[in-house]
C-alpha cells in the first residue's frame, strides 16, 4: 500500500502523513489541523446536547480564545447558526463567573491562586490536539526505519516546533530511535542552514537600490520562514 506519491503507507494515517510530505506541508501540523477540525465538527453538531460534555463543563472544562472561535464559525458552517455555540459558551460563563464572584472575597494571594486555576481553560479541542501531534510524531519515528520515508523526514518542511518536538521523542526514545534521527536531524539542519543563508541574502537585497537583485529563491524563503516559526497554514477541510 502507498500513498499518492512514492512513500509505503499502510493504513489511512500513514497515507495522511505521507500527503503532508509530499505535498511541502509539516505532517504535524497536518495531524493537527485535522484533529482540531473532527473536534469542532462534533461539537458543532452535537456538543449542546452531549451529557457528559456538559457535565465536564460544570466541573470546569472550557474553550481557549481560538477553539471558542472557531466552534463558532463551524457551527455556521454547518448549519447556518450558533445557537449550540452559545449554549456551550454559556455553560462555560456560568462556571467562569460563579468563580470570579468567590474570588472577589478572597484576599490578594487567594485571588492569584483563582486566576492561576482560570488561566488554563481545559478546552477539550486542545486536548484532541494535543494527543494527535503526539500519535504523529511517534508514528513519524517509527516510519523513519524506512529509508523513503527517513529521507522524507530530513527534507520536508516541518515547522520548528515540530522538528524540536521529535528530536525530543527521539532523544527519549531507544538508541536505535535516536540513532536514526541523527540522520533525519542533520539533513534538516542543512535545510535550516540553507534557508538562513536565503534569508540573509534576502535582507540584503532588501533595500531600495538592491531589490532587483532579489530572486525568486529569496523571496520563497522569506514565506518559508514564517511557515517555519508560524507553522503550516491550515487546509481547506469545508467538504
Amino acid at each position: 500500500m502507498t500513498g499518492p506519491g512514492k512513500l509505503p503507507a499502510r493504513d489511512f494515517e500513514e497515507i495522511r502523513l505521507a500527503e503532508a510530505l509530499e505535498r511541502g506541508r509539516c505532517p504535524v501540523c497536518d495531524a493537527r489541523q485535522e484533529a482540531s477540525y473532527a473536534a469542532l465538527r462534533g461539537l458543532a453538531r452535537e456538543g449542546a446536547t452531549d451529557r457528559g460534555l456538559r457535565a465536564q463543563m460544570d466541573k470546569g472544562l472550557g474553550f481557549c480564545q481560538p477553539h471558542s472561535l472557531g466552534l463558532a464559525r463551524m457551527e455556521l458552517l454547518q448549519t447556518s447558526s450558533q445557537l449550540a455555540t452559545a449554549v456551550l459558551l454559556d455553560a462555560v460563563l456560568r462556571r467562569r463567573l460563579t468563580t470570579l464572584k468567590k474570588l472577589s472575597g478572597h484576599d490578594a494571594s487567594g485571588q492569584l491562586r483563582g486566576f492561576a486555576e482560570l488561566s488554563d481553560p481545559r478546552c477539550p479541542v486542545c486536548a484532541r490536539t494535543a494527543e494527535a501531534s503526539r500519535a504523529a510524531v511517534m508514528r513519524l519515528l517509527e516510519l523513519s526505519t524506512d529509508p523513503a520515508w527517513s529521507a522524507a523526514l530530513g527534507t520536508g518542511e516541518i515547522c520548528l516546533d515540530d522538528i524540536y518536538a521529535l528530536w525530543a521523542a527521539a532523544a527519549g526514545g531507544s538508541k536505535e530511535v535516536a540513532s536514526r534521527w541523527s540522520s533525519v536531524a542533520a539533513a534538516q539542519l542543512k535545510r535550516l542552514d540553507a534557508l538562513q543563508k536565503l534569508l540573509a541574502e534576502y535582507a540584503h537585497n532588501s533595500t531600495s537600490d538592491r531589490r532587483h537583485l532579489i530572486t525568486r529563491e529569496q523571496q520563497a524563503a522569506g514565506a518559508a520562514s514564517i511557515r517555519l516559526f508560524g507553522g503550516t497554514a491550515d487546509r481547506d477541510r469545508t467538504r
